[in-house]
């Protein structure tokens, strides 16, 4: 949710965000995780980052594939 409307990246417009690098201020950001469920070859995991003066929630959606755990798909709040 960005401003009270819903909000839906495709992939790859995702992961055009990213550069291959960390970010310029990634030594000030920190970074905690809260929970771990796993069932099976499924599981959520959820974790606080504080980045400057916002902190997120994330929730993470994994599934294991070829003996390695995989993003599905990722939902935030930032408080």
């Amino acid at each position: 949710m960005r401003n009270g409307t819903f909000v839906s990246w495709r992939l790859d417009d995702y992961c055009a965000l990213f550069h291959g690098q960390p970010a310029p201020d990634e030594p000030a950001r920190s970074r905690r995780i809260d929970a771990v469920d796993v069932r099976g070859t499924v599981a959520t995991a959820s974790m606080t980052l504080r980045h400057g003066a916002d902190v997120f929630a994330d929730i993470f959606l994994l599934v294991h594939v070829d003996g390695q755990w995989r993003i599905a798909n990722k939902a935030y709040h930032r408080h």
